[in-house]
């Protein structure tokens, strides 16, 4: 990996100032509100995050993706607890990732964030909250002392905090909906790891195309590794087709967003990967990640070496 893309993920803490009412699926009013804010309070900013495209006098790497398809430069992770009520006073989070040249965006985002609790409001009642404070993300969650608040971290640095674990089976759990695409179609079942591998290294090529210094992993060594997956076989799994559906306000129609939930343990030799689906961890895989689709965790067995 000789190139990199910088990465800043933010945790929001806040407080129901008054009861919120939300759906099933709280990634859609919190992406809505967001982009309902964020082009009140800064249209020119809105545009940079929701609607990205080539830059006037953007580097060679900044041509646009097969299909002129820029993914935005951000994923908001919606609270994941299954209340659908939050009564006054009640605690809750939410996480703001940035790639690259977003995260000097990251000012504006917390103001957006803040008018959309004090001013618009969240969920079908327009319930009110507040951001009580903000803790910046790192690779290791047991360091001690504050970063920044403009504290980026590498992909290499994300990459490289894998390095040593040695292992034979890996469970990858979807904690929110995963939506691949095989052809043209949503791949309901559980991957097989060559197309999940392959969505995830597209997905980081294309975000390090774009919005850092140029794609993270070279056609020889992707090839290589594609080969290498085509070992690597499902032990188990649990997953299931979750169907849900919402309401678009930019589009004016309902839109259904389905995805994949459960685990999925995949057993090889799994080291040459690690680096890889550890970024993946950062920077979600699939459809949707805006929304905050598409986040895994990974839970390797290590094993001596």
């Amino acid at each position: 990996m000789t190139t990199a893309l910088a990465v800043a993920k933010y945790r929001f803490r806040m407080v129901a100032a008054s009861e919120i009412v939300l759906p099933e699926y709280k990634g859609s009013a919190f992406h809505g509100g967001f982009g309902h804010a964020l082009r009140k309070i800064a249209p020119s900013w809105y545009r940079h995050l929701f609607e990205p495209g080539p830059p006037g006098n953007g580097p060679p790497h900044t041509a646009s993706p097969p299909g002129n398809a820029w993914p935005k430069p951000f994923v908001l992770l919606p609270p994941l607890d299954e209340e659908h009520r939050y009564p006054k006073d009640h605690p809750f989070e939410c996480e703001l990732t940035l790639f690259g040249p977003a995260i000097q965006y990251y000012p504006i985002c917390h103001a957006a964030l803040e008018y959309l609790g004090a001013t618009l409001g969240l969920g079908e009642n327009r319930g009110k909250f507040r951001v009580d404070g903000v803790d910046i993300a790192r690779i290791d969650p047991a360091a001690v002392g504050s970063a920044p608040i403009d504290h980026a971290i590498s992909s290499t640095e994300i990459a490289s905090a894998r390095q040593g674990v040695n292992t034979r089976r890996l469970a990858l759990h979807y904690v929110t909906r995963l939506r691949l695409k095989a052809g043209n179609r949503l791949h309901r079942e559980a991957p097989p790891f060559p197309m999940f591998l392959a969505r995830l290294l597209g997905r980081l090529n294309t975000l390090a195309n774009l919005y850092g210094d140029g794609e993270l992993i070279q056609h020889p060594q992707r090839s290589e590794l594609q080969q290498r997956a085509e070992q690597i076989t499902i032990e188990q799994h649990d997953t299931c087709w979750d169907d849900w559906s919402r309401y678009s306000g930019r589009q004016k129609e309902w839109m259904k967003f389905g995805g994949l939930l459960g685990s999925v343990t995949y057993v090889g030799d799994m080291a040459p990967f690690l680096p890889w689906l550890a970024l993946g961890e950062w920077v979600h895989v699939g459809g949707k990640s805006s929304f905050g689709f598409g986040k895994y965790e990974i839970t390797p067995d290590h094993q001596p070496a």
